[in-house]
Formats: C-alpha cells, sequence, structure tokens
C-alpha cells in the first residue's frame, strides 16, 4: 500500500518534500492502521513549526533528520486493526501526522476515547493524546466536523486563556489587549471576554492594516487598531497584553509605549514567526509563556476531563451558531494542494475568513 508523509526543515519551515512511502500492513498485536481522512490546517500549525524543538512538538510523529512531521487535528478511518476493541471502519478525531497514515497503539479503551499508548508518546503532554471515537457514520452535517477541526484545538487555548485571566482578575488590568487579533485562538478568547468579562474592561485588538475592518466586523473587541496605531493606546490605564503573533517588534513597541501600565504580558503563539525572537529587556511586566496544556492539566485535576471538555464543547458550539456568519470553509485535496496550503498560512497569504480543511481521501 502506498502512502505519503509531509516533511518539513526543523532548521528552516520553508523548506519541505513530499515523500511518498511503502505503508507496511502487518501490525503487532494491540495495533490500529488509520487512514487519515481529513484534517485543518491553521495558524497553529505554523506554531507548532516554529516551536517544535522548543516545545517538543516534533517528538509527537518523529521523521529522520533533518525533517519534522507538522501535527495536524482531523479525523481518520481505521482500516486495519489487532486491537479486539476497535474495529476496521472506525472513525476518530485527534492529534495525528501531516501525513496519508499512521499506526497507534490504543490504550485506555473507553466507548468515547483511547489515547496512543506508543512509547514515545507517554511523557508528552496528555491533552494532545485523547483520541475521541466517532462510530462509523460520517455525519450528517459535515460543516459540524469541519468547525470541530478547525476550532476544537484553538477555541481550547482561548478557553483556558480566559479561564487562567478570569481567576486572576485579569491581573487588575482594564485594557485587554490581542495581539493577532485576527487569528482564531484571539477571536475566541476576545468572544469570551466579551461574554463574561466585567463591562469597565476594554477588549482591544491589534492586528494588520489589511485586517482591521474585518476584526472590527466581528463585534467581539470594543477597540480595533493596527500595528502602526499602538502610540493611540492610552498610557494611565493597567493594561494586559495577549500575544499570538510573536512578533518582537510589535511586543518592543507596545512595551515601551505602555511602560508601567503594562501589568502583564502574555505570550501564547508564533503565527508570526520570521519575526519571533526574544526581545530583551523591555519597559513594562515581563513576557511570561502561557502553555495551554499544562493549564488544561491542573483544570482535569480540578474537574476530571470530560467535565473540562464538556465546557470547551459547550462553549464553541454556541459561538458557532451565533457568531460564525462570518466563516467560509474552503476544501482542498491531495497532499501537494494541502503543502501550499501550509505555505500559504506560514506566509501569511490567506483571508482570516477562510478556514482550510485538506481531505486526504475521497
Amino acid at each position: 500500500m502506498q502512502g505519503s508523509v509531509y516533511h518539513l526543515n526543523k532548521a528552516d519551515i520553508r523548506k519541505a518534500e513530499i515523500i511518498n512511502t511503502d505503508i507496511a500492513e502487518t501490525m503487532a498485536a494491540g495495533e490500529i492502521l488509520l487512514s487519515i481522512d481529513k484534517f485543518a490546517l491553521t495558524a497553529n500549525n505554523i506554531t507548532y513549526a516554529a516551536t517544535g524543538d522548543i516545545i517538543g512538538y516534533w517528538q509527537f510523529y518523529p521523521a529522520p533528520s533533518p525533517w519534522g512531521i507538522v501535527p495536524v487535528w482531523g479525523v481518520a478511518t481505521v482500516i486495519a486493526s489487532t486491537c479486539d476493541e476497535i474495529k476496521e471502519g472506525e472513525r476518530l478525531y485527534g492529534f495525528l501526522p501531516f501525513a496519508s497514515h499512521i499506526t497507534m497503539r490504543p490504550g485506555k479503551i473507553k466507548p468515547g476515547s483511547f489515547i496512543d499508548a506508543a512509547e514515545h508518546r507517554s511523557k508528552l503532554p496528555p491533552i494532545y493524546n485523547d483520541y475521541l471515537r466517532l462510530g462509523s457514520d460520517a455525519p450528517a452535517d459535515p460543516r459540524t466536523e469541519d468547525i470541530q477541526m478547525l476550532f476544537q484545538p484553538l477555541f481550547a487555548t482561548s478557553f483556558l486563556l480566559h479561564d487562567f485571566f478570569m481567576g486572576k482578575n485579569c491581573f487588575g488590568a482594564q485594557n485587554i489587549i490581542l495581539g493577532s487579533a485576527s487569528s482564531k485562538t484571539a477571536m475566541g478568547l476576545a468572544r469570551l471576554f466579551a461574554r463574561y468579562a466585567s463591562p469597565d474592561r476594554t477588549i482591544i485588538g491589534l492586528t494588520s492594516t489589511s485586517n482591521k475592518a474585518f476584526v472590527a466586523g466581528l463585534g467581539d473587541y470594543n477597540r480595533t487598531l493596527g500595528y502602526d496605531e499602538i502610540s493611540a493606546l492610552p498610557t494611565d490605564t493597567p493594561s494586559l497584553y495577549i500575544d499570538m503573533s510573536g512578533n518582537a517588534q510589535v511586543k518592543r513597541a507596545l512595551h515601551g509605549h505602555l511602560g508601567d501600565a503594562l501589568v502583564y504580558s502574555c505570550a501564547v503563539g508564533i503565527s508570526h514567526w520570521e519575526q519571533f525572537e526574544e526581545p530583551g529587556d523591555m519597559p513594562g511586566a515581563k513576557p511570561v509563556f502561557f502553555f495551554a496544556p499544562d493549564h488544561a492539566l491542573r483544570r482535569r485535576k480540578d474537574w476530571g476531563g470530560q467535565v473540562l471538555q464538556q465546557k470547551i464543547g459547550t462553549e464553541l458550539m454556541d459561538w458557532a451558531k451565533e457568531g460564525m456568519d462570518w466563516l467560509q470553509i474552503e476544501p482542498t485535496s491531495g497532499m501537494e494542494n494541502a503543502a501550499q496550503v501550509f505555505s500559504d498560512i506560514r506566509d501569511g497569504k490567506v483571508n482570516p475568513k477562510i478556514g482550510h480543511v485538506v481531505a486526504l481521501t475521497e
């Protein structure tokens, strides 16, 4: 059986290759072979690649040096199984490789989920190791499944950020400034703040000039500014900055302008990966990196994993029903076209209204 995998050069994510592979059909006892049906591509995948060594995303699906395999969130079908509890034809959702196939060893199997018990994944964050069992039937509304792939991983980060900051009373900030405001993580977070934050707090979106109208039209930001308008931010109001972009130039400008008014600076993503660098000493609060899996682990202990997922899922579906009229899902098929979409997202050439879903099977 023939398959394919998309490799990125770990030292330079502009370099890539598509490798055709022979899929081994002989499996050890207790394994399943998956055909990856479809997955979402977002700025989140760029962050996975840009922080692959720092955070460890390259470790989920190892590749020969100098290559790495970018993880994606998607749906796959079991096409062969030596695991008694999981049958051929079953579909699942979770953290998959940018590839056509993958072999897993299910563990902790429950009616609705399992983990991949492969040895190399045992020490990696558990939030990436839960797979939802979807049964064998395709969904009645494919858009629901597409929204799950596009938004669930990003909105989970939005939810966890909101939970963290509300638990800290936003560190006393009255202005909540979100960098890369057109990113899906920022949009989800802005929606949660708009729904639950006290009315005396102002939610401000920072974005590129080309995306200002789109961000303002979402209705969840009280104010929208371009990156060249940072000087318009008030310097006499306690402010919180949540940075989805990793753009060091923007961060330095914002810290320099706000100074001591910046009571907390949070680093989340690296969608502007080429502008990412350690910004050095700056006025205001020292930037602190927020690693969502760590906060998720705390909430799993507090609430239980099922309750956490239910809370995230309920908020996401409410958003999907009430506030996603702007979303245009754009399907793409085939590995080569998928590679081009990844390149466009990496190079900042995508419209924030578009949600990219890649189908590798007919």
